[in-house]
């Protein structure tokens, strides 16, 4: 089977099966769809902040007793932040041209999101733990304890989501070559791990005022 073959200037050569003729057209194509994918989002997660802010305001039962946020919160946040320095350093390590720099940059980002998702998980169990001390008898109160999961849960299914791109653009650093196409993948990973990061200091903002 005939593989993809690329000349200094990135196109591709004969062998190649895709509709692109340039590594430059593959990585157009992925902006485009990235930032659809962020608009999208955006959409998803300011409309859930807005409905919830909503009955937060409107809803004169809302729960008084419900916990803080457990501490573990506020340790994932510095991690999923770490994150993000992390992957503007593996950029800057590409401009650069140090494959270890790109190496070191992405394993850090690897350890921050693991250490996020566990911190997560755990704080699920935390405020789990706390609920029967609140009253969530009614409706109203439901959305109130109900918040928090939403909240963390919808945000960590797209973690998990990021995971899939980290993966692939560290199977790049450590086995393959790079190319500009492979250039372009990093830059969009950081973008959507960037965009991660601001969702969730929206959404924990959020979670303060309302609970």
């Amino acid at each position: 089977m005939s593989q993809p073959t690329t000349d200094n200037t990135g196109s591709v050569g004969e062998g190649a099966r895709g509709v692109y003729k340039h590594d430059s057209d593959r990585v157009k194509a992925g902006s485009l769809g990235l930032l659809l994918l962020l608009i999208t989002l955006g959409m998803l997660f300011g409309g859930l902040v807005l409905v919830v802010l909503a009955v937060r305001v409107g809803d004169e039962a809302w729960p008084a007793n419900l916990p803080h946020l457990p501490w573990q919160v506020w340790v994932s946040t510095a991690s999923l932040l770490a994150t993000s320095i992390a992957f503007a350093e593996a950029v800057a390590a590409m401009r650069r041209g140090s494959d270890a720099g790109i190496r070191l940059a992405l394993g850090t980002a690897g350890i921050m999101v693991i250490l996020f998702t566990g911190m997560q998980g755990w704080a699920w169990l935390d405020w789990y733990e706390q609920m029967p001390a609140v009253e969530a008898a009614t409706q109203q109160h439901r959305v109130g304890v109900m918040g928090f999961w939403v909240f963390t849960g919808l945000h960590g299914m797209h973690v998990l989501g990021g995971l899939i791109p980290l993966g692939m653009v560290a199977w790049y650093a450590l086995f393959r070559t790079w190319t500009a196409s492979r250039h372009g993948l990093l830059r969009h990973t950081a973008i959507y791990w960037h965009f991660l990061d601001a969702v969730w200091v929206v959404l924990l903002l959020t979670m303060l005022v309302i609970l």
